[in-house]
């Protein structure tokens, strides 16, 4: 009975917040990474277009085709080994009168501010020369909050062009609008949008804001990949970080 009366004594804790008295190694806390809910693509990458190498399991997915024609014009998703990481590409046949595009959603639309720049980029290759590409921002009301145009280069082989949007308005769901003019045959890939202003001022890097807010925590260490990333939808397509090509177009 005595060893029962004495557990039920109360016990008095003294907790002083401003007198710690133990050290926690700061290897012991950190941040963990999962690549799920828009936490890379849509997060903290500052990339705004969704499936922007048509590699989804769905190759169309967050994209629609826009056709403005007076004639023929046709789109054609490949995938025909050329490319290796990127092995799906859109070929497109215009003609003189014909004016083909496509629409992008980002995710769950685009974030845009007034007066900052973005810079459009897309890989091509055509052998007709004087096509064009046109790109345009568009709000929730449809409007144009930022555009501009540039010729696309004549050539056999893939190639990069590049140029940049000033948005006049705010919003947080803008989508994107790209049409292609010029008769020919003209291959498309990699069709991206980047704010200018991110991370370190590193090109087509990582989210300004979000970045730094992580960088401020100063964590110990940050784990990654995460859970599900780790094994991927299924073993062949795990995250294979030591491949030479993953290391080149993730270096950002």
């Amino acid at each position: 009975m005595a060893a029962s009366a004495a557990a039920q004594l109360p016990v008095e804790l003294d907790i002083q917040l401003d007198k710690p008295k133990g050290k926690i190694s700061p290897h012991m806390w950190g941040v963990f990474f999962e690549d799920i809910n828009l936490g890379a693509d849509g997060g903290i990458y500052a990339e705004l277009v969704k499936n922007r190498s048509f590699e989804f399991d769905n190759p169309w997915m967050g994209w629609k085709k826009l056709e403005h024609t007076s004639g023929e014009g046709a789109y054609l998703l490949l995938n025909d080994g050329q490319r290796k990481g990127n092995k799906r590409y859109v070929r497109l046949t215009n003609n003189a009168e014909s004016k083909l595009g496509l629409q992008n959603e980002g995710f769950r639309g685009m974030g845009i501010k007034a007066d900052a720049t973005y810079e459009f980029s897309l890989q091509h290759r055509s052998n007709a020369p004087g096509m064009q590409v046109h790109v345009a921002l568009l709000d929730e009301g449809e409007r144009v909050i930022a555009e501009a145009q540039t010729p696309l280069q004549s050539t056999a082989t893939w190639t990069e062009t590049a140029l940049r949007l000033q948005a006049t308005a705010t919003t947080g769901k803008a989508k994107l609008k790209v049409w292609f003019t010029g008769a020919g045959i003209l291959d498309v890939d990699m069709l991206s949008l980047f704010p200018l202003d991110t991370w370190k001022g590193r090109p087509k890097g990582l989210r300004k804001d979000m970045v730094q807010m992580l960088a401020d925590m100063k964590p110990g260490f940050i784990r990654f990949p995460g859970g599900c990333i780790v094994e991927g939808r299924d073993l062949a397509n795990r995250f294979q970080w030591k491949k030479p090509w993953v290391r080149s177009t993730n270096a950002n």
